[in-house]
């Protein structure tokens, strides 16, 4: 046998004992319950349908879509949210500007997923506050990072003839994995077609943040029919990719710090309230904060059957009540209002 035909046979008797062996772990593993990755697009992202509130974007992932959307939780409240990305907070959506602006930004407890408009914490507080012109930024999903672009898109393209005088980010703990796209969330959404999604973010490098832009993780090749391609894309995931957990309060504290900045550069004031924190991680994050900071979580933690929808839920009513009186008391003892007193 020439040379040339014992190396492609032992190339050919290669490439044969790894399909051999792939099969065999493939079937191990089948066995063993793990399956193929299988793509489930995501209800809040799926195009026309009901329960869709959101929009892609480019630079923020997603923002609230112009209109009318169903909750998926306890009561299946209707939702409305406007342009820009508002959720309303009064009757119509024409703007107030000869009122002094309010900006609120946040995740899902800021765009109070899952309550009627009339019942969420920013229409209660723009009722009690009749002087105040309050619009609420606040996207589902959203990280301090993504709250920090949406509220630099909304200041020169929507306050355009008014600054706003106050800007609230609501903080929950899980906003210290989003910052840094663990992996514990990046598994936990996926876009309209069931990809993975890693949603802008920051990472520490060299001890300096590093800007990640939004994007889409494309399955592997083979993995939505082999269960082997799918673990390894997953321990590629967890152990390497997006194994940034570690340095998630690190990141949080100093986009934190750069919300502050940008508020101080706008001329608004700068408040940060804690709406959850079941993992009681804050009093970390918020060590030595050089901007006020008022905790109004603590009930879903210890009631959620009372304050949270269905008792696995976003906040209920009764827990947005309380968010709009925890709030309105630290207003009305620091920017000077005037309270309605038709709704204490």
């Amino acid at each position: 046998m020439s040379c040339l035909g014992f190396f492609l046979r032992n190339i050919a008797l290669l490439f044969l004992s790894l399909a051999v062996s792939a099969f065999v772990i493939e079937l191990a593993l089948r066995f063993s319950g793990f399956e193929p990755r299988v793509l489930e697009a995501n209800r809040f992202f799926a195009e026309d349908d009901g329960t869709t509130w959101s929009e892609p974007d480019g630079e923020l992932g997603w923002v609230n879509k112009p209109g009318v959307a169903i909750s998926i939780e306890h009561g299946n409240a209707p939702m409305t949210f406007w342009d820009h990305g508002r959720r309303a907070t009064r009757p119509d959506s024409d703007a107030e500007s000869k009122k002094r602006p309010i900006m609120i930004v946040g995740g899902s407890n800021a765009q109070s997923y899952g309550v009627v408009d009339r019942e969420s914490f920013p229409f209660l507080l723009a009722q009690r506050f009749p002087e105040l012109w309050i619009e609420n930024f606040g996207n589902g999903g959203y990280s301090t990072a993504q709250a920090l672009l949406m509220a630099e898109r909304a200041v020169p393209n929507f306050y355009r003839n008014a600054r706003p005088e106050l800007i609230i980010l609501t903080f929950a703990d899980s906003h210290v994995a989003r910052n840094v796209s663990d992996q514990s969330w990046v598994y936990s959404i996926s876009d309209s077609e069931g990809r993975f999604v890693s949603p802008p973010h920051y990472r520490l490098k060299n001890g300096e943040l590093v800007f990640r832009p939004f994007r889409t993780i494309e399955p592997w090749v083979f993995e939505t029919s082999s269960a082997m391609v799918t673990l390894i894309h997953h321990i590629w995931m967890q152990s390497i990719q997006f194994n940034s957990g570690g340095d998630g309060v690190a990141v949080t504290q100093r986009i934190l710090s750069r919300f502050a900045t940008f508020a101080d550069q706008v001329g608004a004031n700068f408040l940060v309230v804690i709406l959850e924190d079941r993992s009681q991680v804050s009093a970390e994050v918020f060590d030595d904060a050089e901007f006020p900071v008022l905790d109004c979580s603590g009930f879903a933690r210890e009631a959620p059957a009372d304050y949270l929808l269905g008792g696995t839920g976003h906040p209920n009513a009764r827990l947005h009540s309380h968010f709009s009186m925890c709030v309105a008391s630290w207003m009305a003892s620091n920017i000077d209002v005037q309270e309605n007193s038709e709704n204490p």
